[in-house]
This record gives C-alpha cells, sequence and structure tokens, in this order.
C-alpha cells in the first residue's frame, strides 16, 4: 500500500496528495460533503485543519478520518 508523504489542503475541498513513490494527485472531497461522515467539513476552517497521522490516513477529530485506500479507491472509479 502507498504511503502519504504530504497533504495540503486546498480551496473548493480538494486535497493535493504526494505519495512516498513519487506519485501525486489532487482528491476533490466537495461530493462527499454531503453525507453524514463528512457534512462537518463544510466549515473550511475545519476542513483545512486536518493532520497527516501515520502517512496513512488525514485526521479531523477521533470520529472523523480519511485513508488513503479511500483516496486512491475514488480516483479509480
Amino acid at each position: 500500500m502507498n504511503k502519504i508523504l504530504s497533504v495540503q489542503f486546498l480551496d473548493n475541498y480538494k486535497i493535493a496528495v504526494e505519495l512516498e513513490n513519487g506519485s501525486s494527485f489532487v482528491y476533490n472531497l466537495k461530493p462527499k460533503l454531503k453525507t453524514a461522515r463528512f457534512a462537518a467539513l463544510e466549515d473550511i476552517d475545519f476542513f483545512k485543519s486536518g493532520i497527516l497521522v501515520e502517512k496513512d490516513f488525514i485526521k479531523w477529530s477521533d470520529s472523523l478520518m480519511l485513508y488513503a485506500y479511500e483516496m486512491l479507491d475514488g480516483m479509480k472509479k
């Protein structure tokens, strides 16, 4: 599994992700803001407060996380 080297929170609820293998992509979280799981991230300041944990996931709170595999699986669709 690819590990995340860095993340950068961009405007319009996008996340620039750089992987350890040198690949990078921009993940658009905006469509997921309508779900119960991610609704709290509509607050742009809260969205931008996420932190990368263990090169594996972005954490906003103890109950709100987004894993690398979820972003990568979402990019395949």
